[in-house]
């Protein structure tokens, strides 16, 4: 069997969390400025849209890619090959003289993003001790969090003093620096050889794992609600301070201040539980119980986004919504890494950020695709239907589940 090195120095572990911040740091940057990068290209709003999805749909192709060339090859080869591939991707953006050009590099960024976040939650899941699997990956989580506050806001002060390309390169050059950093330090977790691999029905044995299942469909559920939160709620803020009588101007200078206060408020909760001893829970009972309060406070905050008259309703539906985040994110990835043997680790994290990928293209289609076919409904409403479906269906999912089993 494949031999997993969980005992490691703690500078090789702040070298896998260092590479796990640029790994996601990069595609949270780049979001406020893709689509204006396309406009300056000569893109049409449909040709912008595919832009902007197109790291999302090599993402969901290279997930399951990804994971299983960690389990075949080793970890620290495939993150550093997809690393390396990164920022030469995202220079590319900004001296793409055509579409076509800047399209075949927001796919190659998008393939090694796909492979990178399977091998490194394989490699950090390897590198956990037994027992603290969930914290550990929560810190991950926090690590994420972070990333996805501080990134946007970060690239629209650059861009707005020195351009959207500043942004590209700044990103490129930080991902470039960071890897020269961590590379000595990143250790190898894996060991593989031709008579040691896996054998066939590695997929198989993931998908009747019932803890495995709990984790696929909670994260699914959640980043369902994440797509959705993050695709309308400032088109929500922006409606109702027109109602009330403000200007357009006016009305986009509100929104734009109230999200940025609702989101700061939803990451503060999120990133704190993930951190709390909280987080250690999926270790001793399994990811079922966290995951069906955390899918519950993610519902109760769909609903009332849903529903909201006012910023205070808002404001409770943010700190609900980061409850059910900071609850789910390392009960589910934490379950990954206890209920997956070494050798197929790589394969069950791959599994996993598929879902996760998928529930965070799937909340803000349907709910875009439920508003525009009927009215009166709100697209908050698509999110809410696919964490409900999430929610019923996990006690199916966690059937034959052992409490607090755990694997090497």
């Amino acid at each position: 069997m494949s031999t997993a090195t969980p005992t490691l120095t703690r500078r090789s572990r702040a070298a896998i969390y260092a590479a796990i911040f640029l790994a996601f740091i990069d595609n949270f940057a780049l979001l406020p400025v893709i689509g204006p990068r396309a406009q300056g290209l000569g893109g049409t709003p449909l040709l912008v849209g595919i832009a902007i999805a197109a790291y999302s749909l090599a993402n969901l192709a290279f997930d399951p890619i990804g994971g299983a060339l960690a389990d075949r090859l080793g970890r620290r080869r495939v993150v550093v090959a997809a690393l390396i591939i990164s920022p030469i991707a995202i220079a590319i953006y900004a001296f793409a003289d055509s579409l076509p050009l800047f399209f075949l590099a927001r796919l190659i960024h998008g393939a090694s993003g796909g492979v990178l976040a399977a091998a490194l939650f394989a490699l950090l899941g390897d590198a956990a001790p037994i027992g603290e699997r969930g914290r550990t990956l929560g810190r991950a989580g926090a690590l994420i969090g972070i990333a996805a506050v501080f990134g946007p806001a970060g690239a629209a002060l650059v861009s707005n003093i020195f351009g959207v390309n500043a942004v590209f390169l700044g990103v490129a050059a930080l991902i470039a620096i960071g890897l020269a950093a961590v590379l000595p330090l990143l250790p190898e977790t894996l060991v593989v050889t031709p008579a040691t691999r896996s054998p066939s029905g590695t997929w198989r044995r993931i998908l009747h794992e019932p803890r495995l299942r709990v984790a696929l469909l909670a994260i699914f559920g959640l980043e369902a609600a994440v797509g959705t939160v993050t695709g309308f709620i400032k088109d929500g803020l922006i409606q109702r301070a027109l109602d009330e009588g403000r200007s357009q101007e006016a009305a986009l200078r509100y929104a734009a201040g109230a999200s940025g206060g609702l989101f700061t408020i939803f990451g503060i909760i999120a990133i704190a539980l993930m951190l709390s001893r909280v987080s250690r829970r999926v270790d001793q009972r399994g990811p079922f119980g966290i995951s069906l309060v955390g899918l519950g406070a993610l519902s109760a905050a769909l609903a009332l986004l849903a529903i909201s008259p006012t910023i205070t309703v808002d404001l409770v539906a943010m700190v609900l919504y980061g409850i059910g985040y900071g609850l789910i994110f390392p009960a589910a990835a934490g379950a990954i890494a206890i209920a997956s043997a070494p050798e197929e680790r790589g394969r069950a994290n791959g599994a996993f950020n598929l879902s996760f990928d998928l529930g965070i293209s799937a909340g803000p289609i349907l709910g875009g695709l439920g508003a525009t076919i009927a009215i009166g409904v709100t697209p908050f409403a698509g999110g809410l239907a696919l964490v409900l479906l999430s929610l019923a269906l996990l006690p199916f999912a966690a059937r034959g589940a052992a409490r607090g089993a755990t694997r090497g």
